[in-house]
């Protein structure tokens, strides 16, 4: 449970990533059922569902099926919002041969793609992608990350900036506007400018924002993030304390590889994932489907 004073009322989600074409039970009916049990509000995935393989041009090899499965029950059910990883990155940007970046895409229609844009999700909750492309994922081994450049930096301000001029009182016209089918974010980049200077001011929205790689939370923290939900380190492979024995970018004993954090009134977590590739390697280190209440505080 989260709880902060920005929370109206209690909201139920459930954050999925790093599927990698998993499947637990056939047709994931384990997983499914487990999420049916939780009854939550909406779905949210982090990212990297598909197996894509890097330094390949085309997707002979990359596999789509048992995520394409998923996305198609999820979807029948819940709202679904989505925010890609590096294995979508990778998928998109190659030359087609069987059709499997057509399926997947094909397989996202009824699904909300947030990255680089916002949306609120609840009364006085707001959503956002945080994405990242493909040179943000190269391997590391013992050299630095790439510094986050500051085109990047401007579209995850962007995709938040909605919900800092919203005031409660319009984030209470949630349910109202939704149902009228009016676009909220488009909605705002209307209003007159003059609100402009309003922007930064804390307005009661707790905001939330998907980013594949943790490498990058502090730069993503910084930008008045209240909740951000990572993946990508497939837990470090081996569950040793406090630390990763290794990352997908080949990075090794990276700290605080997994779990939840707090640092102030903020919290960051990073979750083991559901699935592997490529090192297929998990000691001690379980697959994770992870279910979040936000709580308002009682006075």
């Amino acid at each position: 449970m989260i709880f902060s004073k920005k929370i109206k009322k209690k909201f139920r989600f459930v954050f999925l990533t790093d599927l990698h074409e998993k499947e637990f039970g056939v047709d994931n009916a384990v997983l499914l059922k487990k999420i049916r049990s939780l009854k939550p509000n909406c779905i949210l995935i982090g990212g990297d569902f598909p197996i894509s393989h890097s330094s390949e041009e085309t997707d002979i090899r990359d596999e789509v099926e048992k995520g394409i499965a998923l996305l198609q029950k999820l979807k029948e059910e819940y709202k679904v919002y989505y925010s890609f990883g590096n294995h979508e990155e990778k998928l998109f940007t190659k030359k087609e041969l069987k059709g499997r970046k057509t399926a997947f895409r094909n397989a996202l229609e009824g699904v909300t793609l947030i990255d680089g844009k916002g949306v609120f999700i609840d009364e006085g909750i707001y959503l956002s992608g945080f994405p990242l492309d493909i040179s943000y994922y190269r391997p590391l081994y013992f050299k630095e990350k790439k510094p986050l450049e500051e085109e990047i930096r401007e579209k995850w301000k962007s995709a938040i900036a909605d919900s800092k001029a919203k005031g409660v009182q319009e984030s209470s016209d949630f349910e109202a506007k939704t149902k009228q089918g009016i676009d909220i974010s488009e909605e705002e980049n209307r209003r007159d400018s003059s609100k402009k200077g309003k922007e930064e001011k804390n307005t009661g929205v707790f905001r939330i924002a998907m980013l594949h790689s943790p490498f990058y939370r502090e730069e993503a923290l910084s930008l008045g993030v209240d909740l951000l939900l990572s993946g990508h380190f497939h837990g470090g492979a081996v569950g040793i304390p406090f630390i990763a024995l290794m990352t997908p970018q080949f990075r090794f004993f990276v700290g605080k590889p997994r779990g939840l954090f707090k640092r102030g009134e903020k919290y960051f977590f990073i979750s083991r994932g559901l699935g592997t590739h490529t090192i297929n390697v998990r000691i001690h280190n379980f697959p994770e489907l992870s279910c979040f209440d936000l709580c308002p505080v009682k006075e």
